[in-house]
This record gives C-alpha cells, structure tokens and sequence, in this order.
C-alpha cells in the first residue's frame, strides 16, 4: 500500500527534519512543508528526502514502518549511557 509523504522545512530541535505519512497529526501545513510523492515504506520517503536535507528521520508517530530501526537506534544510545554510567 503507498501513501503520501512529506518533509517538514522547519528542523527538529536536533536538527533532522521529520518525514510524514499524510494524515499525521504532528504534519506541518502546507506552507511549511515538501511534498516527496507516492511511497510504499517510510523508509523510501526518508531517502528521498535527502534530496532536500541532509538530516532526516521518520516521524516517530506516524512512520509505523521505521520504529524498529528507531527502538533499535534508541536501545543502542541506551546501552552505551549505561556503559558510561557503570
């Protein structure tokens, strides 16, 4: 199943700019955004919105397809906090 993606123009506090499915309630208007086009994975969309910035990332709400490369992301600065830490 594809569905519309877009990039947000305005960054993150860490600087990536989040990719949204059409439909996420965090997506910005319309002004404030960049149509990607038509994808079967969040993952697809994030690629191509490296056209436009170099640092993007899948919305955590609403790139459902992407979660398991974030948690496993997220698992891994976890580990090595508790690496520093012990």
């Amino acid at each position: 199943m594809v569905a519309k993606y877009y990039v947000a123009l305005r960054p993150q506090t860490n600087e990536d700019h989040a990719v949204h499915q059409e439909g996420c309630p965090f997506m910005p208007d319309d002004a404030k955004r960049i149509y990607l086009g038509e994808f079967s994975s969040g993952g697809e969309a994030v690629s191509e919105s490296h056209h436009h910035f170099s640092k993007t990332r899948g919305c955590l709400f609403c790139a459902k397809d992407n979660k398991v490369a974030e948690k496993s992301h997220l698992s891994c600065l976890v580990a090595k906090k508790d690496k520093i830490t012990a």
